[in-house]
């Protein structure tokens, strides 16, 4: 109930992005920092966004073994299929 507002807010906005993404779960997070890894219990992609005053912190994702994608979050909503190693570019700010 404390974030119910937060959460309303958020599903309205992926509704209005992506009106059949089957959202299952909200994370929320402060100063995030993830070390590459792969979201085992993923059944597709995800999105995400950051706010806040800092310089870096975009989403990596190894698309191959030879390529490695970045997904600016900042400001807005980016789509990131999770079963792909993934992590947080170094950053600057909070």
């Amino acid at each position: 109930q404390k974030y119910q507002h937060l959460l309303n807010v958020a599903l309205k906005t992926l509704r209005e992005v992506d009106p059949t993404f089957p959202c299952t779960a909200i994370a929320v997070t402060y100063n995030f920092t993830g070390s590459p890894h792969i979201d085992t219990l993923n059944v597709g992609p995800f999105y995400g966004l950051s706010v806040g005053d800092f310089e870096g912190g975009n989403i990596a994702v190894e698309c191959s073994a030879t390529v490695v994608a970045h997904v600016d979050t900042q400001n807005r909503l980016g789509k990131i299929d999770g079963r792909f190693p993934h992590w947080v570019t170094p950053y600057t700010g909070t």
